[in-house]
């Protein structure tokens, strides 16, 4: 691990809130703070307010501080609770995917975060119980040093996937998009573009027999 992280630093995060059906519902202003704590340790602070819009949804109770430590062993990440467990990959500098568990919050999680500038970040994910979605999230984070919240275009269209995706799912700026080639492999697409950034991503993950690999393209 560098001396100091690619993610690491203080981060205002606007995270937008949808549910799965594509209602938007939401966004939660985020201060996330990661910190060394040690050789190849992290520790992650986030300190969330979510909007009045989602004070009947399942994501107000996403409100206060949440902490945990961060394990980095080469490209990969092990989320060491106590709010977050689970374990993350970096697939390249600046390109990071995540999966676990809140267990305070009471969710389980798939996440994304790139970036897209030094300056800039844009990320998105799941959170679910038992495999079933409970709110979509499509963010954008900035340096807390620019002393102002970033904001997404949520009109923007999300980029056209290029080759056959037999499923596709749109949340706001984001598109979803999955297919089965075969009984043992799976391709899923992620896509946003991000008008106010000047720039768009597409995350293309492959599962076959339980091997995962991950492609990462910011244009």
């Amino acid at each position: 691990m560098s001396d100091r992280d690619r993610f690491g630093g203080a981060w205002l995060v606007v995270e937008y809130v949808y549910d799965p059906d594509g209602a938007y519902r939401g966004e939660v202003a985020q201060r996330r703070i990661v910190e060394q704590a040690g050789e190849g340790r992290l520790v992650v602070t986030q300190r969330c307010q979510p909007s009045p819009q989602l004070a009947d949804h399942p994501m107000a109770a996403f409100a206060g501080e949440w902490v945990f430590d961060l394990e980095v062993a080469g490209d990969q990440r092990h989320y060491l609770g106590p709010d977050v467990v689970g374990m993350g990959t970096e697939w390249q500098p600046g390109a990071l995917t995540g999966r676990g568990l809140w267990p305070r919050f009471g969710y389980e999680f798939e996440s994304y975060s790139v970036l897209v500038a030094p300056d800039r970040q844009l990320t998105g994910g799941f959170f679910s119980l038992a495999g079933r979605s409970m709110a979509d999230i499509v963010g954008v984070a900035v340096p807390e040093a620019s002393g102002k919240r970033p904001r997404l275009d949520l009109s923007a269209p999300p980029p056209e996937p290029e080759g056959h995706w037999s499923l596709r799912r749109a949340i706001g700026p984001m598109l979803v998009a999955a297919d089965w080639p075969s009984p043992a492999q799976r391709r899923r697409l992620w896509a946003m573009h991000d008008p106010p950034g000047a720039t768009s991503i597409k995350i293309t993950e492959i599962v076959n027999n339980e091997t995962r690999s991950v492609s990462v393209a910011v244009g």
